[in-house]
């Protein structure tokens, strides 16, 4: 269960948070050359809502799977040991990024956020940067600043030709996604007029 459940919490993570900022570049591309506005901010109002309330079932089932897995490590350790590793001295970096990620993807309710291509890449972009990588990365431009270090845990070790299919297999995966809640939105608030 808590496999599954970490599977659908990383796929909603990386691959849906992170393939919405390549539909923003997607979008901000396509307002500008299409002379018909009608459609594409009615439909970007959907995405954005989209990621928000992805946001609230992610942090739900990013709760989910911390309660399964604390209640599975219950019965190996002892009580009070349990209950000082959800509320103890360090128990903030349980708690600290989750929470950062969830307000990341409510900060696509403020209108400026919406409006500037910058943020909107900015913000998607971090939920690829965990915690333990910022600190690796800062640690190690921290202590030397050669080229031969910069290599240590990339997670690019690839070709080119497979880094931009993997991006563009984002791209589609969001906007398939993203169209079917939108005509899924629009068949509902179609069908409650009639």
């Amino acid at each position: 269960m808590g496999d599954i459940i970490r599977f659908i919490t990383d796929f909603i993570r990386i691959d849906l948070f992170v393939g919405f900022g390549f539909y923003s570049i997607l979008y901000f591309l396509l307002k500008t050359f299409m002379k018909d506005q009608t459609f594409l901010p009615k439909f970007d109002n959907s995405a954005v809502q989209l990621i928000i309330h992805l946001g609230f079932v992610w942090f739900a089932l990013w709760l989910l799977d911390i309660w399964i897995y604390y209640l599975e490590l219950q019965n190996v350790i002892e009580k009070d040991d349990y209950y000082n590793r959800l509320t103890g001295k360090y128990a903030f970096a349980i708690w600290a990024q989750p929470i950062f990620w969830f307000l990341l993807t409510q900060a696509y309710r403020i209108k400026f956020i919406n409006k500037y291509l910058i943020f909107r890449v900015i913000i998607s972009l971090l939920f690829v940067v965990t915690f333990e990588r910022f600190v690796i990365l800062v640690t190690s431009l921290h202590r030397d600043y050669l080229p031969s270090s910069w290599t240590l845990n990339s997670p690019f070790e690839m070709e080119t030709g497979y880094l931009i299919a993997g991006l563009l297999g984002k791209i589609i995966v969001v906007l398939t996604i993203i169209c079917l809640y939108h005509f899924g939105i629009a068949r509902i608030k179609k069908r409650n007029r009639t």
